[in-house]
């Protein structure tokens, strides 16, 4: 049984996300009221950030032939020419982005959709590059977010990423800081008040705080952390529209309604960034987390010679202001932002990683606006996190709702 999720739902952010999903426990025509008094059980995180210096585990035999399999039919273009060449202040980047071959028109704020040719002819992935807005959130009938399945890598052919395309012209995003973040006690007296009753979509943000080197956050206006001119930034405007940048002291702050920010840009004109600049040396562009990148069974990958390769997400921002999240499982940081660029983003920014951390959970509602069902993304997403929003959490979210 489920309940009709309140209209209009006051902060503390201890409240607003685990009142409108836990609603779904309560009889039917009960309402939340959201007063700021309300208490909710925070859910421990269940990510596994202790550093594991295991011993290096042996590759599956079926893993090895996979890895070791020779991509077939690989479409002209696809594999992009490397084209080494300074593009900005602290950043360089190959990699050009391919050429799309397939035009699709959609009925949505989505104009454009550019399906990709697969790498891999075998095995098939069903509907490998086709953007499809079947099974997913709608609004009258017109889906709100289209997805595809993509394997971009041709190192590692068994580098799965999954990829939800917002049409933001129907959808907005809001940033909403972590349960156990320090930022929280600046923020959760808020007078801001959110409509809960339209949620169409949630995902994971970046790492948390004291992982993230000092990146910057601002929610509601406010400025938690203080913002880092260069750094990547995802940026939500106080007109609801969605930009992925490189954070400059000239954005005026009384535009910005919500950011947060992590390390470099993943993609940029376009192109994946290769290398970056850091103390005056050239270094790759592959993001990890120290000793808290960790394998499925919570192993610290370092060891490993390919570390690199882990669950990750990142967002990507198209020319159409459509903002695109992404979900990889075995995976490194070039080709999860390789996806991104076929996908037509041309600006990326890494976000969170390991497998209890990497989220994107779709919501269904009928015409009263209850929830009736809930799905994910990647089938390789834990089913449990699937409900970790109905009791809050303890890292940062983003939460999509249509307008």
């Amino acid at each position: 049984m489920g309940m009709r999720v309140s209209s209009f739902i006051k902060f503390p952010i201890f409240a607003i996300i685990c009142v409108f999903l836990a609603a779904s426990a309560f009889a039917d025509n009960h309402q939340s009221t959201g007063e700021p008094g309300n208490e909710t059980k925070i859910q421990s995180s269940k990510d596994d950030l202790e550093k594991a210096l295991s011993d290096y585990a042996p590759i599956p035999d079926w893993l090895e032939l996979v890895l070791n399999r020779i991509p077939a039919e690989q479409p002209p273009e696809i594999s992009a020419k490397l084209e080494d060449k300074d593009v900005g202040e602290g950043i360089e980047q190959s990699v050009t982005s391919p050429t799309i071959i397939t035009t699709k028109t959609l009925d949505s704020g989505i104009s454009r959709l550019e399906n990709i040719p697969p790498l891999y002819s075998s095995p098939k992935i069903e509907g490998e590059g086709v953007w499809v807005g079947e099974d997913t959130p709608s609004s009258d009938g017109v889906p709100l977010i289209h997805k595809t399945t993509y394997r971009p890598s041709i190192d590692f052919p068994n580098a799965v990423v999954y990829m939800a395309v917002f049409d933001m012209s129907r959808i907005k995003v809001r940033l909403f800081i972590g349960q156990t973040e320090p930022g929280i006690y600046q923020v959760s007296d808020t007078s801001s008040r959110e409509s809960l009753s339209r949620i169409v979509a949630i995902t994971n943000a970046m790492w948390m705080q004291q992982h993230s080197r000092g990146a910057g956050a601002i929610f509601r206006g406010q400025v938690v952390y203080p913002m880092v001119p260069g750094m990547a930034t995802l940026v939500i405007y106080k007109d609801d529209s969605v930009d992925i940048l490189e954070w400059s002291n000239d954005i005026p702050v009384s535009a910005v309604k919500d950011a947060r920010q992590l390390r470099h840009l993943i993609v940029r004109d376009g192109k994946v960034v290769n290398q970056v600049f850091k103390n005056g040396k050239t270094n790759d562009s592959e993001i990890g987390l120290g000793g808290f990148l960790v394998d499925n069974d919570g192993r610290s990958t370092m060891n490993n010679e390919f570390w690199f390769l882990a669950n990750r997400t990142a967002f990507g921002i198209r020319d159409d202001g459509n903002l695109v999240f992404a979900m990889g499982h075995h995976v490194g940081t070039k080709d999860l932002a390789k996806a991104l660029a076929l996908a037509g983003c041309k600006r990326a920014i890494h976000g969170d990683a390991n497998i209890h951390n990497i989220v994107c959970n779709f919501y269904f509602r009928d015409e009263n606006n209850k929830i009736i069902k809930r799905d994910r993304l990647s089938p390789e997403q834990l089913q449990y996190t699937m409900k970790r929003y109905d009791q809050g959490y303890a890292k940062d979210f983003f939460a999509f709702y249509e307008k």
